[in-house]
């Protein structure tokens, strides 16, 4: 990655729009999603209370993005991608100005940090990219429907643990 994007990269790490989206949607996140006996912990096995929220609440991906800046969609996003932090060490991206030319895709996404870069091979696909999991968390969301009852919110965190697999494996 060259300078201009590791540049790009630390910006969309630390902006106002990301620290305001991130600030909006947990205070959403506590006024639909009220704690009860410590179910919203940050744990894997919370995403197995998220998904079930979603599955019910929702029958469809077209469901989800045409609520997409709605209290519960956002929030779910944003409890999705803070397990993805708080777990696996990612970090939240975001563009610091909006994306006038794709607003469909100007989301919030989680990624691990640059710093990490090493600790990730390069792209199966195409050896010259790195190959640092990202994840944009409503996406996976309307995934749920997309892919079938067998995807689960869970599975996501599974690109984080391909280099311990990788090392293990080597062992």
């Amino acid at each position: 990655m060259d300078e201009q994007q590791q540049e790009q990269e630390r910006e969309w790490a630390d902006n106002p729009r990301l620290d305001a989206w991130i600030s909006e949607q947990r205070a959403a996140f506590h006024a639909h999603f009220p704690p009860a006996a410590d179910d919203w912990d940050f744990s894997i096995e919370s995403l197995d209370r998220l998904e079930a929220f979603i599955r019910r609440r929702f029958s469809s991906s077209e469901e989800i993005r045409a609520e997409r800046d709605s209290g519960p969609v956002g929030a779910a996003t944003w409890y999705l991608g803070e397990v993805h932090v708080r777990t696996a060490g990612a970090q939240w991206q975001y563009g610091a100005e909006p994306d006038l030319a794709a607003p469909e895709h100007d989301r919030p996404y989680v990624t691990i940090p640059y710093e990490r870069l090493d600790e990730y091979p390069p792209a199966d696909d195409d050896p010259a990219q790195d190959g640092r999991p990202l994840m944009a968390p409503e996406s996976e969301l309307r995934a749920l429907f997309l892919r079938g009852p067998d995807n689960h919110l869970r599975d996501t965190l599974a690109p984080y643990h391909r280099l311990r697999d990788i090392e293990d494996d080597a062992q």
